[in-house]
């Protein structure tokens, strides 16, 4: 990879300090909406740094603004704090210290880039045209994190102009970054279903009004949603997940519980796949003469980068680290919840490399790469330089 002269050395005391921490973090994973103790840590490292965090009764987030030299815009950066219900195998000494929870989505090591930056705003002592305001984020995975913040006020005072993400992504080689254009993760819809029916002998199928057979039909059938009713340029998912009825060989049971998930990057098509869905739905009940209810839990929409402030964080990213550290993947069908972010103010939200090194995420042998957090502070270090610099 060819890079810029200094490209990492004005970052290498930031993120040799942000290892540490970012260990630490490891050893301490906390789920979605209890991550009081990361909070804390956070809390500590920035007030060190002289920031004065702001912290909210209602969510476990954290944000800090460095002020800015005048009256010019506002740019945010964010970070996710939560882990997964995961044990961990990784064998790394600081490997998680609470069973059954680990950091296999990255999170402490997103944390660490953005304290990264925190340190090099605080040491440089630079000032910008206007504001930069960090936003540590609890609960991602579940998905309620950023509408909690938002509702919380976050977007203002400062009143943000525009905001920036990345997410560790091991399928990149470390010291790359990816930045599309536009759709980078997918809309996520879970879907609960019940088809209810009439229970008897499995001898006697003839007095009963049988759901399993019918969820058979619905599971097949709902395939071709995806083969039929989606353009194959169009990307889109739908999986059933879990499916539950009776407790034995003979009886035809009553009901079939099924759960599943539809994950969409258009939102056009996401409106046609759910609406559709629901008919193949309860057509397929009517058909067999069963009852169906469906209950869709919006998890996430899509995560649609603006096209302008994505060309500006290439630029960024080029000027610090060097035009060949930029490379094309494709999206992913896995949900982010700064979509929310992005569906208030423009912004980008882009993948950083980590390498297969350490496993895959949501892996209980994953590991953040510790190598990987300087190009992250130089990137969104670029990042903030094009901002203020465009502005």
């Amino acid at each position: 990879m060819t890079s810029a002269p200094t490209a990492f050395a004005p970052f290498a005391p930031f993120a040799a300090s942000s290892r540490e921490t970012r260990r630490r973090l490891h050893r301490h994973p906390e789920l979605s909406g209890v991550e009081h103790s990361t909070r804390e840590v956070l809390v500590k490292e920035l007030q060190s740094m002289g920031f004065t965090p702001q912290t909210s009764d209602d969510h476990a987030g954290v944000v800090v603004v460095w002020d800015g030299a005048g009256e010019g815009p506002c740019i945010a950066l964010r970070a996710d704090m939560d882990a997964l219900p995961l044990r961990e195998e990784s064998g790394v000494p600081w490997a998680s210290e609470r069973d059954g929870v680990m950091h296999a989505c990255g999170h402490d090591g997103h944390m660490a880039v953005l304290l990264g930056v925190a340190r090099w705003l605080s040491e440089s002592g630079r000032r910008f045209p206007g504001p930069v305001k960090l936003i540590f984020q609890p609960a991602e995975e579940s998905g309620l994190g950023a509408p909690a913040m938002i509702r919380d006020g976050v977007l203002q005072n400062p009143e943000v102009s525009a905001v920036f993400a990345l997410h560790g992504w091991p399928e990149l080689p470390p010291g790359t970054l990816s930045i599309p254009d536009r759709a980078i993760m997918a809309a996520v819809d879970n879907f609960d279903i019940e088809l209810k029916g009439v229970g008897g002998h499995g001898a006697m199928p003839h007095l009963a009004r049988d759901p399993v057979v019918a969820a058979a039909a619905l599971i097949a059938a709902a395939q071709t949603l995806v083969s039929r009713r989606a353009s194959p340029l169009d990307a889109a998912v739908l999986t059933f997940g879990h499916v539950a009825a009776g407790k034995t060989y003979n009886v035809i049971p009553e009901k079939v519980i099924l759960k599943g998930t539809l994950r969409t990057l258009n939102p056009a098509l996401r409106d046609v796949l759910r609406a559709d869905f629901e008919t193949l739905l309860a057509s397929t009940a009517a058909a067999h003469g069963i009852a169906s209810s469906i209950d869709w839990v919006e998890a996430c929409p899509a995560t649609l980068n603006d096209p302008d402030m994505a060309a500006l964080a290439r630029e960024g990213v080029s000027a610090a680290l060097g035009a060949a550290c930029l490379r094309t993947a494709p999206p992913s069908m896995g949900g982010e919840d700064f979509a929310y972010f992005l569906h208030e103010r423009p912004g980008a939200y882009f993948w950083l490399g980590l390498g297969m090194e350490r496993g895959g995420l949501h892996n209980p042998r994953f590991d953040f790469n510790d190598e990987a957090i300087a190009t992250g502070i130089a990137a969104f270090a670029g990042i903030v330089e094009r901002f203020f610099q465009n502005s």
